[in-house]
């Protein structure tokens, strides 16, 4: 894993993370006062990849700012980007933290960007301390395959004008940081197809 600068988190990514997490369950001052201790703040510069495929999956970010990607690449060196994730997300290599094995797939910084970072080992110990930490787990992994099973209905069933639609709908604002070969790649088809769709979009 690359990155750079861990130090303490600060009040406004803290108050960030806190709300992201309170939206599940209400989190007592002192079970919070726990999480915390196990939080830290990592800074990411533009291009360096927080967790590399193939590399031991040990963290869970929280974006306060930034842009990620996550693909997967074949051996040839094709790239195939699987998610993006911006501000008040959630980044980490689920199924590698749940298996105790390697990441499947890389997530790399698409611009300067930070995050709150824990040990899901440590975040796990906190389950058996106050019901609510087991159900904020249960529930992140429950928004996690909601977000996988829509990726594959929109890939499988919508055509590829569609999927861009629902791109540009789902990342709003993050669409225009995000380079056109990499949306390309995210929607399963070619740049210039992908030039194509927004000519007609923007003709219509």
């Amino acid at each position: 894993m690359t990155f750079g600068g861990g130090g303490p988190i600060d009040a406004v990514g803290e108050a960030a993370l806190r709300a992201a997490l309170q939206r599940i369950a209400p989190i007592p001052d002192a079970q919070w006062a726990s999480f915390r201790s196990i939080a830290s703040r990592q800074s990411i510069a533009k291009q360096v990849h927080w967790l590399q495929a193939g590399e031991p999956a040990r963290l869970i970010g929280f974006c306060t700012s930034g842009l990620f990607r996550m693909y997967y690449a074949t051996p040839s060196g094709e790239e195939y980007n699987k998610s993006f994730c911006g501000t008040a997300d959630f980044i980490a290599s689920y199924s590698s933290l749940l298996l105790d094995a390697p990441a499947f797939f890389s997530i790399q910084a698409l611009a300067d960007s930070e995050l709150l970072v824990f040990r899901y080992s440590e975040f796990r110990s906190l389950f058996d301390k106050h019901p609510c930490w087991e159900r904020i787990g249960r529930v992140l992994i429950e928004q996690l395959y909601i977000k996988k099973e829509t990726r594959e209905r929109e890939l499988l069933i919508l055509s590829a004008e569609a999927r861009y639609r629902q791109f540009l709908d789902h990342y709003g604002p993050l669409a225009a940081a995000i380079p056109q070969y990499h949306i390309a790649s995210y929607l399963g088809i070619t740049p210039v197809a992908l030039s194509r769709i927004r000519r007609r979009i923007n003709l219509g």
